[in-house]
């Protein structure tokens, strides 16, 4: 792989199961105040991709870090996809506020380190999400401005078609069958407009107080039909994405 620094976290503990997701995540600091944030907290993650491309890491794949935290995903059990997941943390001044915050060369690194970590763990491209997507009352990153249909258009995430949805209509069904949490609606909505309706969602240049107010506590799409048919497509995307097996994914 493509690293240009190791720098190993002493924050970890051994894999006892298969790594099924990537989890992407953002953070203000530059990759060295990074790693004295993580030391600091006993946190780690495995990749921090700097603003000028460079990648670090903080742990290799077969350990697992301490970066999803409280966490689920598609019914997933245990309280955390720690343990079955690597995490990317992106250098991102406005924490994914910006667009102009995540630079070419640092997007090109990440998605050449996720090929190259699809392969060679067998990751399905449905399963490389956000930090808020797994955590939606507590995690706000990659950010609004995180250029997810940039990563579909290089065939590395799902995305979705509008004139191909779901038969399901009734929207906790269709958030639960992407893999959503749905245990707060109105954050679990955020997180999902975040990734793929982000017209929907509310700028916030304040860094703390967007940590401090992950999500509108009343949230409903303002355009709310729009949303449900973004969501319709977006669960037939994810169900047919699940059937299909690549050659790489093959033992």
């Amino acid at each position: 792989m493509l690293i240009n620094k190791i720098i190993h976290s002493e924050n970890f503990r051994e894999r006892s199961e298969p790594i099924r997701y990537i989890i992407i995540h953002c953070s203000a600091g530059t990759p060295e105040a990074q790693i004295n944030t993580l030391n600091n907290l006993k946190l780690s993650v495995h990749y921090i991709i700097g603003r000028n491309g460079e990648i670090t890491e903080n742990l290799p794949p077969e350990k697992v870090a301490y970066h999803a935290g409280q966490s689920s995903w598609n019914k997933s059990e245990g309280g955390s996809l720690n343990g079955c997941s690597i995490g990317i943390e992106l250098e991102s001044p406005s924490l994914g506020q910006d667009k102009d915050d995540y630079t070419t060369k640092q997007i090109s690194a990440l998605m050449k380190l996720l090929k190259e970590l699809t392969i060679a763990y067998k990751i399905r491209k449905e399963n490389i999400l956000g930090h808020s997507d797994i955590a939606p009352m507590r995690k706000p990153d990659p950010g609004v401005a995180f250029p997810w249909k940039k990563l579909y258009q290089n065939n590395l995430v799902t995305w979705y078609i509008l004139t191909s949805l779901d038969q399901e209509t009734d929207e906790l069904r269709l958030l639960e069958k992407v893999g959503y949490d749905t245990t707060n609606l109105a954050a679990t909505r955020y997180a999902f407009c975040r990734h793929y309706f982000p017209e929907e969602i509310l700028i916030e240049k304040d860094i703390r107080k967007l940590l401090d107010n992950v999500y509108p506590a009343d949230f409903v799409p303002k355009n709310y039909d729009k949303y449900v048919k973004v969501l319709r497509a977006v669960a037939r995307s994810v169900e047919k994405e699940r059937q299909i097996v690549y050659w790489y994914l093959k033992n």
